[in-house]
């Protein structure tokens, strides 16, 4: 598959389940596979994470669930970024990816959810 590289803002956002909260804190957000990030019929064909360039939490992909919001600073992170290729055909989508881990120094976690369904 052939990616389409992207050039964010200087933040961006990325949500996650609260139950990885604490490894995102420790570690930072490292990229996973199919198996482990999101349904087999993306056409994603390596590990990736997924974030959005805005930051207004309306815009992230809704998960149906409340999840934890991280804000990460691109100011000084070398990552190369390319859009979601899951919402190219959605003008304006703001979703997108990268195939590099993020160290935690780069992000704060700015909303704590709780990991209920919105439902």
């Amino acid at each position: 598959m052939k990616y389409i590289e992207y050039f964010p803002s200087d933040k961006i956002l990325h949500r996650s389940n609260p139950m990885f909260r604490n490894k995102i804190l420790s570690e930072g957000l490292i990229v996973k596979g199919k198996s482990e990030a999101w349904l087999s019929d993306t056409a994603i064909d390596k590990p990736c994470i997924f974030t959005s360039d805005t930051l207004n939490i309306n815009e992230l992909f809704d998960s149906g669930y409340d999840d934890d919001i991280y804000e990460i600073d691109l100011r000084n992170l070398k990552n190369k970024w390319f859009k979601d290729p899951n919402f190219l055909y959605f003008k304006n989508s703001v979703h997108i990816i990268t195939f590099e881990n993020i160290p935690r120094k780069y992000i704060k976690l700015i909303y704590k959810g709780t990991g209920e369904s919105l439902d």
